[in-house]
């Protein structure tokens, strides 16, 4: 689990256990005695507030898609653990002793074991699920720790493979690689262009394929020259609206060990 995720389910936790003791009768359950109304309202306004930063932390790093999905999935989790965990709780209610009700012909049959077995495998089933994918779910790039973070030129960016494996060969033989950028928020309406190739490029109009894409993550798929080496490095190339251009090299092996290892093995 991400420091990312930990973070969203412990503010989703925290977040429902304010909203219940924020409601007079969970309160008497949490806490053992009745708050004010007051408080009572602080309570549930700062655990709606937990909820909602919760969502903001997602969207922000995964985007509305993955972002929503992830936090109704780690809501998931806190609010079974919560449900569960109550009855447990050390602090139980007081109840008023009260006379024993004479027994009606009518009286409901207790449930079996199977039928508790089967309630609580339905009720379990949303969370193995959300746990299955995120353990199959590989991590965003850029949030890999494998991801480069720098700066070129007044902007800062982080670049990262899109995934560790080796080129694909598509149409005529061609390898491609792909790679993600990301600039930073302030950074975006002063770049024109980003671009990236193998090879230093000697102009501007030789810088490579263009990072593209909706968001703020932008995509490029490479092609590997035959003729590539390991010192040729990976040029980043930006122009910015102002006409500016700057060029950063990186070396293969340390923003793509894969492509590094494909290239030394090429005729």
């Amino acid at each position: 689990m991400t420091p990312l995720n930990l973070g969203v389910f412990l503010l989703s936790l925290v977040g429902f256990v304010a909203l219940a003791a924020g409601m007079p009768k969970h309160a008497k359950h949490l806490l053992q005695r009745e708050l004010s109304p007051t408080v009572s309202r602080l309570l549930r306004s700062l655990g709606w507030l937990l909820l909602a930063a919760a969502l903001a932390i997602g969207i922000r790093q995964w985007h509305t898609d993955v972002g929503l999905v992830t936090w109704l999935g780690w809501l998931t989790v806190a609010g079974l653990l919560l449900v569960f965990y109550l009855p447990l709780w050390p602090w139980q209610p007081m109840t008023k002793a009260t006379k024993p009700r004479p027994e009606k012909a009518d009286t409901p049959v207790p449930r079996s074991s199977g039928q508790v077995a089967t309630a609580a495998l339905l009720l379990a089933a949303p969370l193995v699920l959300f746990t299955w994918q995120l353990i199959i779910t590989p991590a965003q790039p850029l949030l890999r720790e494998d991801a480069l973070h720098g700066q070129i030129g007044p902007w800062t960016f982080s670049l990262a493979e899109q995934d560790k494996h080796a080129p694909e060969i598509v149409a005529l033989g061609v390898p491609l690689k792909t790679f993600v950028i990301r600039f930073c928020d302030a950074c975006q309406r002063d770049i024109r262009q980003a671009s990236l190739k193998i090879r230093q490029p000697h102009n501007t109009s030789a810088a490579g394929n263009a990072f593209a894409g909706r968001g703020t993550d932008k995509r490029v798929e490479i092609p590997v020259p035959r003729a590539a080496s390991k010192r040729d490095g990976l040029w980043l190339t930006v122009e910015g609206t102002d006409g500016s251009v700057h060029q950063q090299r990186f070396a293969i092996e340390r923003l793509s060990p894969a492509l590094a290892r494909f290239i030394e093995k090429q005729p």
